[in-house]
Formats: C-alpha cells, sequence, structure tokens
C-alpha cells in the first residue's frame, strides 16, 4: 500500500491486489475534512472496496490528518490524602508520557474544578504533583490539563476527590484562570483570581505574590477585595499582571580601550602627551612652525584635559550599565490570600501559577 498527499489537500489511496492472473488497482480520494454523515458513507465504501482493516487505516489518516506533527501523550490523574503536623492534605499527581510509555520532562499540568485552577505543577520525569490544604467547599473532582511545550499534544485526565469536610466556619478560596503562563522577555501574562466565601464570610482579602524571577514584577488591579456573605457578590474577582523586562543598555566602549578603563585615565593621558609635544615645540629656538604648534599642541591638551572630566563627556560616552532582563527558564509564581479581623488572620491555600520564560 502507498499513501501520499494530493496537491489540493486530498489523501490518496492506491492498492494493488494479484490474485491469480487477475490485476486489480483502485484509487479513491478522500476530503480531509468529513461530516458525521460522510464519514458512514466513507467508511462502509472502503469497507466494501478494500476490506474492512484498509477503510479503518485509510480512513484514520483522513482524519489524523490536520494534526499531524504533533506527538501524543497521555495523562494519568490519581488523588490521595496525606497526614502533615496533624492537618490533612490532599495531594494530585499526574503522570505524563507519550504514547510509547516515555515519560516527559516539559511543560505543566493545572489542576481545573468547576470552581476554576487550584494551581499548576511542572512536570519532571513524567511526573507534575500538587499539594492543597483544602479543596473549595463543593469540589468533588478534579481535571488534570496538561500544557504542552515543544511538539507535543495537550491532553487530559480526570480524577475523583474527597470533599472537604462540611464546616460552619466562615472561610474564603482562591482559583484562577489560567495558572499556567508562558511570556516572552518584555512581555506580561494575566490570570484572573476568582475569590469565593463560604458560610458568611465577608471581610477584605489581601493579594500578594512571591517567588518571582529576577527584573520581573506582580500587580493586582484590585487589592484588597472583600464578598459578600451571599448572593451575586459571593465571588469577586482581581485580575493579576505579571510582567518581565527585555534586555537593554548594551556597554559601547572606546575604541582600542578596555571596560575597565576610566574616564579620568583618558582626560590624563591623551591631554599630557599633547602638552609635552606642544613644550617640546615651544623650545625650539626659532620661532616658526614649532612654536606655533607648540601653542596649538597646549590649548588642545587644555582643551581636551577639561571636558574629559566633565559629567556630559561621561554620560555620552559611556551609557547606563546593560540590563540582561528577565532570565529565561521555568518558576512556580505562589500567590497568597489572608484576611485579618485585627485579632487573627484567616489564610486561604496559597495559589500556584507555573510562569514559563522563553
Amino acid at each position: 500500500m502507498v499513501f501520499w498527499w494530493h496537491r489540493r489537500s486530498r489523501l490518496m489511496f492506491r492498492e494493488s491486489r494479484v490474485t491469480g492472473r487477475m490485476n486489480l488497482q483502485l484509487s479513491l480520494h478522500l476530503p480531509l475534512r468529513l461530516s458525521g454523515q460522510k464519514l458512514g458513507r466513507r467508511m462502509r465504501r472502503l469497507a466494501m472496496n478494500f476490506g474492512f482493516p484498509a477503510g479503518v487505516a485509510v480512513l484514520a489518516m483522513a482524519v489524523a490528518a490536520p494534526v499531524w506533527g504533533q506527538t501524543t501523550t497521555r495523562t494519568q490523574l490519581s488523588a490521595s490524602t496525606e497526614s502533615d503536623n496533624g492537618a490533612t492534605k490532599t495531594v494530585l499527581t499526574a503522570h505524563v508520557g507519550d504514547a510509547m510509555g516515555g515519560s516527559l520532562s516539559e511543560g505543566s499540568i493545572s489542576f481545573e474544578t468547576a470552581k476554576g485552577s487550584v494551581g499548576s505543577a511542572f512536570v519532571q520525569n513524567g511526573v507534575a504533583s500538587l499539594a492543597l490544604d483544602q479543596l473549595p467547599q463543593g469540589i468533588s473532582s478534579v481535571t488534570a490539563v496538561y500544557h504542552p511545550a515543544g511538539s507535543y499534544a495537550a491532553s487530559s485526565a480526570s480524577a475523583s476527590v474527597t470533599p472537604a469536610p462540611a464546616s460552619t466556619t466562615p472561610s474564603f478560596s482562591v482559583t484562577g484562570s489560567p495558572t499556567s503562563l508562558s511570556v516572552s522577555p518584555g512581555d506580561f501574562g494575566t490570570t484572573i483570581l476568582t475569590i469565593t466565601s463560604s458560610n458568611g464570610f465577608s471581610q477584605a482579602v489581601n493579594l500578594s505574590c512571591s517567588s518571582l524571577p529576577a527584573e520581573s514584577t506582580c500587580n493586582f488591579n484590585t487589592t484588597p477585595v472583600t464578598p459578600t456573605a451571599s448572593g451575586a457578590g459571593q465571588s469577586v474577582t482581581s485580575t493579576l499582571q505579571i510582567s518581565t523586562e527585555a534586555p537593554s543598555g548594551a556597554m559601547q566602549d572606546l575604541p582600542g580601550f578596555g571596560k575597565s578603563t576610566s574616564g579620568i585615565a583618558y582626560a590624563i593621558l591623551i591631554p599630557g602627551i599633547l602638552a609635552l609635544a606642544g613644550l617640546g615645540a615651544l623650545r625650539r629656538k626659532n620661532f616658526g612652525s614649532f612654536r606655533v604648534l607648540g601653542i596649538v599642541l597646549l590649548l588642545g591638551a587644555g582643551v581636551l584635559g577639561t571636558s574629559g572630566c566633565a559629567a556630559r563627556y561621561w554620560y555620552n560616552h559611556r551609557p547606563p550599565s546593560p540590563n540582561s532582563g528577565t532570565p529565561a527558564g521555568t518558576y512556580t509564581v505562589v500567590v497568597a490570600a489572608y484576611s485579618s479581623n485585627g485579632t487573627s488572620v484567616q489564610n486561604a491555600t496559597p495559589l500556584n501559577i507555573t510562569l514559563t520564560v522563553k
């Protein structure tokens, strides 16, 4: 069997069968995009003409053709609980691999719920895990979504989790969308944070972020935010913006001199040579061209010596130190949310945001 692409985006299948003295040669053109009804008709026609296995093979190639070039991935998710200093945590563990079973070490996993993402984690050796102090109330399942890097395809998997125990204590939770960001130096990424109150919580919630890469900042369009005890204001949002810096301010050196040479050396060395040459010319006995040259050299030495130490000379010939910008790499930015009533502080489970700087 031979497969090749037709110039008009049609897939041609040609099969030669030799049965005794008969030589049967069939050709079929398949459109790459087939509707549901056309798909069924093509399937039956292929089965009649080529037999069921050949028909399925050609159809699979026609349907999968638009996503050729991406490596298929598989994601599995499991949820467990563990005890940490008397507190019970929910641990979400995602396993990511390719179709052949190999483990991946790139990309990230965001753990999505019906109320938004509860955080993200990078994939290392095929595993991405996230430990949560408490899940948002009412959540009984979590979906792990793989955000690929390079030529890999996205994939996802879901798992049931033990809902948070019923409580009457006023509290709040924080989720985000998206929690996996990828930017180039000089660009910024945004995440919509949702703060949801439970059991009548209605106090101000302060937001902050930490673990940022060098030469980057984070800003919230609203902080603090105050959800209401019930009704439409029970969930409020705030937009988080993480900004990075591009490289700038390249250093420019004067030709022939190293980076360590100071402006004072320039102001002494060059005028000094001109002054010595001028004095040597003035010592000539005849008041001729050499003495005129000596006077000119002395005047030039005075002008250069004065201007070489000037602030404007330094500014024009020595730009600001270079800024290398935000380093490329992967970072986990932690968003913290807390509320204080003057006597006690209440914290929500931190939200992890994976940031990739290209």
